[in-house]
């Protein structure tokens, strides 16, 4: 583990919030290249790129400082240390997606059409982002028997939950998840029927991960024997496939 890459000086370069820029610096080159496939504006692009990041970040540091609300009352400074680690992917998606909503009525931009252009760059980002997130040592699994279980340091929260125990790295299963979510989001752009489609398959494979994902993955919370993620994912996953479905009913009619 990892959690700082490097020193310049005083200044620690953390592996996360390292992890964290470079992915969105890779989601934005992504999305310009297929914003230029659809005809929207360069500018436009890179315009929005500045408040996704922004929601993004508040998104789902609020959800994460909401669950963990007993670890930051005593010392409210430590909410505005992202770069340590701390964000939950799902709330950032929903405010940056409210944010995507508002831009695209703002600008006159067809709304399926931004969503589509955004899809392959998140999924690239998001598995960059979980890289961070392994070297930092959180977003850790349940521990496991399996001949690849990993044992973090004391230092990091997999560590602290559970000291000397192998656990299963959930953070490489969302990078290789993600990775073969890109190449196949990638792969049905090139064959894109309607406004929608991509952005569409995007959610639902990710939805499909994120839920059986869960079920290896450490966490606190469980209601009715699911995750708080895997209840936000289950409404994501149905409107994704209703869209889907409507979109080719309408194609066919």
């Amino acid at each position: 583990m990892y959690p700082i890459l490097f020193k310049i000086g005083p200044l620690s370069v953390h592996a996360y919030g390292f992890a964290i820029a470079i992915a969105f610096l890779i989601g934005i080159l992504i999305s310009l290249h297929y914003a230029k496939k659809e005809g929207i504006k360069r500018e436009a692009i890179l315009d929005l790129s500045i408040y996704i990041i922004i929601a993004a970040i508040l998104g789902s540091r609020f959800l994460y400082v909401v669950g963990e609300w007993e670890q930051y009352k005593e010392n409210l400074m430590e909410i505005f240390m992202v770069q340590r680690g701390g964000l939950v992917f799902l709330g950032g998606l929903l405010l940056a997606m409210l944010v995507v909503v508002w831009y695209a009525r703002r600008k006159g931009i067809p709304l399926l059409k931004l969503l589509d252009v955004l899809a392959p760059g998140t999924a690239l980002g998001y598995a960059i982002t979980r890289i961070g997130c392994f070297f930092n040592g959180c977003c850790f699994g349940l521990p496991t028997k399996v001949p690849w279980a990993m044992v973090f340091p004391s230092g990091s929260l997999a560590g602290f939950y559970f000291p000397g125990k192998p656990v299963h790295p959930t953070q490489l299963y969302a990078v290789a998840s993600m990775l073969l979510v890109f190449l196949i989001v990638v792969v049905l752009y090139r064959r894109k029927k309607f406004e929608g489609q991509i952005f569409f398959w995007w959610l639902i494979l990710y939805s499909i991960y994120r839920f059986l994902v869960e079920f290896l993955r450490y966490s606190p919370i469980h209601w009715l024997g699911l995750t708080p993620s895997q209840w936000m994912v289950l409404p994501m996953a149905a409107l994704a496939i209703y869209g889907l479905i409507f979109n080719l009913k309408r194609l066919k009619a």
